[in-house]
């Protein structure tokens, strides 16, 4: 096969790659096969009221929601449209990037197939979350990055500024892509002369789109006693309780292995290999350049992009518990410098006994998430379990709102924000459920009205078959039925279950959120 052959090749399969899994992701969703997750409903529910920013994320998640609901309505496929549509950008974004702009179709390719067999990002592609948009303009601010170090590109700088900000947006986590762009600068510029203007434009995009993206989330925080700062803090343990205990190993272990799981063990280990070649070849402790094609620019901005961000949450998490996905910026150039070493490992001479074992692995991985529908796997064991039987849940509490006078004269409320949530979501009419205040953690439901003072009566939901209610919902109502278990349906599957409490003769006053915790 010529040269031209195989980059014809190439090109076919990963655009097929790109159409194929777009497709997937759009089936699986359209099949509902899995409801919405509570971060994607509170989500959902954060776009019916658009604010400057949110309790503890930025705007943009719902403006997405907004846009995606606008035109597919407010059903899951609406929801999710953003997820799919920000999968595909990424994938679209690599292949310009790494096919087009450095004329690599074959490393392109396989960046392709490990960017959507690990399970970050094939969960980031079917869920709404605010990864998914962080990531896209993450990915992005990379390439405008890598085109304004080699050409100096006005445009390059100004896209930069754009995507920053909107990234900011997104989630808090994009602001580290501002030290890291002058670190990737600094180590660039020591080895090769920078473009003319490059320090004063790339100055200007970093301090503009930074301030940019926080803008709108400091105007909310300054109108609401900096609560989503506060958050911030405190899940990163920075301030309450959990700030006293610097040191904590017991931690570690557990968000060491959910990286292994989020990229997947195989991908994890090949990222590790890339990395420490590109490093080798950065360092020229290699007779012979591992990827001689590389550029030294991008091989230090793959480098800077993944071992400072992975080696700080990795340290993190020796002060407190680190989210599995709390990461997830590190892995777009870990992916890349993963499938590098995928590319070697199956095109090496001599050839591999089993070259394609490790992406026939991906590929299997790919097809049991899409079909969970289908599969044999069920109960509170499975990981997807959580996400059965909302809608299920959705129709009871309208059947048991209805013994109570229906949608205008009952409301439906819990303790848990998630559960409001989807219960706001798939509870027939969508109108907004509330979560009750007191002795918790605070949400976002703590900043919208209470329940109508004349209203009558409510159900109360809680996770679990529960033989007792709170007496802080006693204190409520004039009374209280006794509790209703229910055990939801996913299709034919066992979903989760829950228990429903009638509550009857509301008194009209709403507590008063107790806690300051954040």
């Amino acid at each position: 096969m010529t040269e031209r052959q195989s980059a014809a090749m190439y090109w076919a399969l990963s655009l097929f790659v790109i159409i194929l899994t777009t497709w997937a992701r759009y089936w699986f969703v359209a099949t509902g096969q899995l409801n919405l997750s509570p971060d994607e409903a509170q989500y959902w529910d954060w776009s019916r009221t658009l604010q400057w920013s949110y309790y503890s994320k930025g705007p943009l998640i719902a403006v997405i929601n907004f846009i995606g609901t606008a035109f597919l309505g407010a059903t899951e496929l609406g929801v999710r449209a953003g997820a799919m549509v920000g999968a595909a950008l990424m994938q679209v974004a690599v292949l310009g990037w790494v096919g087009l702009g450095l004329g690599r179709i074959r490393t392109a390719f396989w960046t392709l197939v490990v960017l959507n067999t690990t399970l970050l990002f094939m969960a980031g592609g079917l869920l709404m979350t605010t990864d998914n948009p962080l990531l896209v303009f993450w990915i992005l601010g990379m390439v405008c990055l890598s085109v304004a170090v080699d050409k100096g590109s006005l445009a390059a700088f100004i896209f930069m500024g754009l995507f920053l900000a909107l990234g900011i947006t997104a989630k808090y986590t994009m602001a580290l892509f501002i030290p890291l762009a002058l670190g990737a600068g600094f180590w660039i510029g020591r080895g090769q002369e920078l473009p003319a203007l490059f320090w004063k434009r790339l100055l200007r995009t970093l301090a503009i789109g930074g301030a940019a993206g926080m803008l709108p989330i400091l105007v909310w925080n300054a109108t609401n006693g900096w609560v989503g700062i506060k958050h911030v803090l405190y899940r990163g343990a920075m301030a309450g309780e959990k700030a006293k205990v610097f040191f904590e190993l017991k931690k570690f272990p557990e968000y060491l292995g959910s990286q292994l799981g989020v990229v997947t063990p195989w991908w994890f280990v090949f990222l590790l290999i890339g990395a420490w070649l590109v490093g080798r070849q950065l360092l020229r402790r290699q007779a012979e350049p591992a990827f001689p094609w590389l550029p030294r620019s991008l091989a230090i901005i793959l480098t800077v992009f993944f071992w400072p961000v992975w080696l700080f949450f990795l340290f993190w998490s020796l002060h407190t518990k680190v989210e599995a996905n709390w990461s997830a910026t590190a892995y777009p150039a870990g992916i890349m410098l993963a499938a590098l070493a995928v590319e070697r490992f199956v095109h090496r001479d001599p050839r591999p006994r089993w070259p394609f074992l490790w992406p026939t692995l991906g590929a299997v991985l790919f097809l049991l998430l899409h079909l969970q529908a289908f599969l044999p796997f069920d109960g509170p064991r499975n990981p997807v379990h959580r996400l059965r039987g909302w809608q299920d849940l959705g129709v009871q509490v309208d059947q048991a709102r209805e013994e109570l006078g229906g949608m205008e004269s009952a409301f439906v409320f819990s303790s848990e924000y998630g559960v409001t949530a989807e219960l706001s979501f798939y509870v027939p009419g969508q109108k907004r459920a509330f979560c009750l205040a007191g002795d918790r953690k605070m949400n976002q439901y703590d900043f919208w009205p209470s329940p109508d003072p004349a209203a009558q009566n409510a159900v109360f939901v809680v996770k679990g078959e529960k033989s007792r209610i709170p007496q802080r919902v006693i204190d409520l109502f004039e009374s209280v039925d006794e509790p209703k278990v229910v055990t939801t349906m996913q299709g034919d599957r066992a979903g989760q279950t829950f228990t429903l409490f009638l509550c009857r003769g509301y008194k009209g006053e709403w507590p008063v959120q107790e806690s300051s915790t954040f």
